[in-house]
C-alpha cells in the first residue's frame, strides 16, 4: 500500500474555498482603491528620493569648509545619501514599469 491510499481525503482545501472566496470578493471590491494606494506608495519612492539626494548635496555644500580639511567623513555621509537617493528613484522607476498596465487599467475605469 502506499501513502496516498491510506491517508484520507483531505477536506482542509474544501473548508479553505469559503474563506478564499470571502477574501477574494474583498479584493475585487477594493480593487480601485488597493491600485489608488499602490500608485502613491510608487510616487513616494520617486519624492523620498529626491529628499535623499537634495540632503546629500546640502550635506557636501554646507561642510565644504570641513571638506577643506581633509575630513572626509561628511562627504562620505553625503555620498551614500545621495546613493540612497539614486537607489529609491531607480526602484520607482523599475515599479512604475512593473505596474504601469495596472495603473493604465484604473486611469481607463476612471475615465469611463
Amino acid at each position: 500500500m502506499t501513502m496516498t491510499e491510506d491517508t484520507p481525503p483531505n477536506d482542509d482545501g474544501l473548508n479553505k474555498i469559503p474563506t478564499l472566496n470571502t477574501i477574494v470578493e474583498g479584493l475585487i471590491s477594493d480593487a480601485s482603491d488597493l491600485v489608488k494606494d499602490l500608485s502613491w506608495s510608487v510616487k513616494t519612492y520617486f519624492f523620498y528620493g529626491l529628499i535623499m539626494i537634495l540632503f546629500g548635496i546640502q550635506g557636501l555644500a554646507y561642510n565644504m569648509d570641513i571638506l577643506a580639511e581633509r575630513l572626509y567623513i561628511p562627504a562620505i555621509i553625503a555620498a551614500v545619501m545621495i546613493f540612497a537617493g539614486v537607489a529609491q528613484i531607480l526602484n520607482f522607476i523599475r515599479l512604475r514599469k512593473k505596474y504601469a498596465r495596472l495603473f493604465q487599467v484604473q486611469q481607463d475605469l476612471t475615465k469611463a
